[in-house]
């Protein structure tokens, strides 16, 4: 008898809401420094023996059987071949523009469901002697946190280190870890389903009870309503059609701004996006003249539990009103965030997971039936932040420059910001309908740039009182 792995209900959510115009794949762009005096051959190379390497690990090695709809399994490849999934392309001009442009195209397109759902693409001809990998998997295998620990693992801390396995064919791979906890006994399995489900239901009171009371104005930013967002060119319906591009900041900066006004990295992080997408709107010529609100994965995962499969949240918050000073901007993001966390820390994580599939599926709902442009959207775009390592890593003595996540839209929203921390900087993937949010590459620089004016804001004497008086008077003139 095969050996099968069920899909939990989120991990499918994933492959019900999927259409052509709304891949459910996430993936990962890598920026590689080729080694010193490396053959001209190199990539093509390293691509050709990995392309080799057929001896695949769960779960690259499942492919999906949905033949019940309802209760898809995994269950292994006897016929995978590394070649199906592993390619090798070379850029003509080797800019970050054209780098960028194939990211978006190689991203529009579905998995192909009767294999084993990833692809692993090699781009050569980077210029500064560099390189790109982009690896694509579907969202219903695996989150992008346990992707990242997985992908982490075939790279080393050892610039001299070669020979390592690629990720599909670690032995080790996270994905199949057992647990260190003691297999439970029936009656413990039932006692544990009896109070699991009146924990979930005490938590589904609980944030119910806080909307209504939020909704009838008797408490203020306790929780963050859902489907109140104003409609943007943010939200709504969207092609197949993507574009993708990226920013980056220095973590050492970032940190010490959050050390001096006493912040998260979420919080300063949160505050240069809030005023980079208002930016961005006044500059396609659709400004915003409301509250932005975003959509947050958060990890609800245990310490001990295995990596793989989906165990995320989705809550949504207010960013901040719109102004023109970024600390009152931070301050404003500030008290939001902590009402989110006090609600993901109050509330089990399978209340979270189960509001998280009401809402939406609400909104997949309006999405389907073509009305997420008149109704109230769930948020305005999503946006995650996910920790990666501190420390430099090497693929076969290549350094890897920036690792920037190119995730999936959500029903009803038309942008995606994703963040990953790697070796002292905070790398922003950015992906996009390209079809409502044109000339998006402007929105990674507006990132950069609200960033310095945070910090200068930050760090002059009068908490930028004379450069912000200065900026306002440039700009009515």
């Amino acid at each position: 008898m095969e050996n099968r792995r069920y899909l939990s209900v989120l991990d499918n959510g994933f492959l019900i809401t999927e259409t052509k115009n709304s891949p459910k794949h996430i993936a990962g762009l890598q920026i590689y420094q080729k080694p010193i005096n490396a053959p001209k051959n190199f990539v093509k190379n390293l691509s050709e023996r990995w392309s080799k390497e057929d001896d695949a690990c769960a779960p690259y090695n499942l492919k999906l059987n949905a033949q019940n709809p309802l209760s898809p399994y995994w269950t292994e490849c006897d016929s995978f071949k590394a070649s199906n999934h592993v390619e090798f392309l070379s850029l003509k001009k080797g800019s970050r523009g054209e780098l960028y442009t194939l990211i978006s195209e190689l991203h529009e397109a579905n998995l192909d469901r009767s294999k084993p759902m990833w692809r692993c693409v090699f781009v050569d001809g980077l210029t500064k002697d560099r390189f790109a990998i982009y690896f694509s998997f579907h969202h219903s295998v695996s989150d992008g946190v346990s992707a990242g620990k997985i992908m982490e693992r075939s790279l080393s801390t050892d610039a001299a280190e070669t020979g390592r396995p690629p990720f599909w064919a670690m032995k080790d791979n996270l994905y199949n870890k057992k647990s260190s906890r003691p297999k439970p006994t029936l009656m413990n399995k039932l006692i544990g389903a009896a109070t699991g489900n009146a924990k979930t239901a005490y938590g589904l009171s609980r944030i119910s009870t806080q909307l209504c009371l939020e909704a009838m104005g008797l408490t203020k930013n306790a929780i963050s309503l859902p489907f109140t967002s104003a409609i943007s060119p943010l939200t709504g319906s969207v092609t197949s059609k993507r574009s993708f591009t990226t920013a980056s900041l220095p973590l050492d900066r970032v940190n010490h701004l959050r050390k001096i006004t006493r912040n998260t990295l979420n919080h300063i992080a949160l505050t240069c996006l809030d005023g980079a997408i208002h930016r961005y709107l006044d500059h396609i010529g659709n400004p915003l003249n409301a509250t932005l609100t975003i959509t947050m994965p958060v990890s609800l995962r245990k310490e001990d539990a295995k990596v793989g499969g989906n165990q995320i949240g989705l809550v949504t918050t207010k960013l901040s009103p719109k102004t023109d000073d970024p600390f009152i901007r931070l301050r404003e993001i500030g008290v939001s965030l902590q009402a989110v966390r006090h609600q993901i820390d109050e509330s089990p994580a399978a209340s979270i997971q189960a509001y998280s599939l009401v809402t939406n599926g609400l909104s997949q709902l309006a999405d389907t039936a073509n009305v997420a442009g008149l109704v109230p959207p769930l948020s305005h775009t999503i946006v995650s932040n996910v920790p990666g390592p501190k420390n430099a890593l090497y693929l076969e003595g290549a350094e890897l420059l920036g690792w920037y996540p190119v995730s999936t839209l959500g029903p009803g929203h038309r942008l995606n910001v994703t963040m990953f921390s790697y070796n002292g900087k905070l790398d922003f993937g950015i992906i996009a309908a390209s079809d409502f949010l044109p000339d998006l590459n402007v929105l990674g620089r507006f990132i950069y740039e609200e960033f310095e004016e945070l910090e200068k804001v930050v760090m002059s004497p009068d908490m930028g009182t004379e450069f912000l008086a200065a900026k306002r008077l440039s700009v009515k003139s």
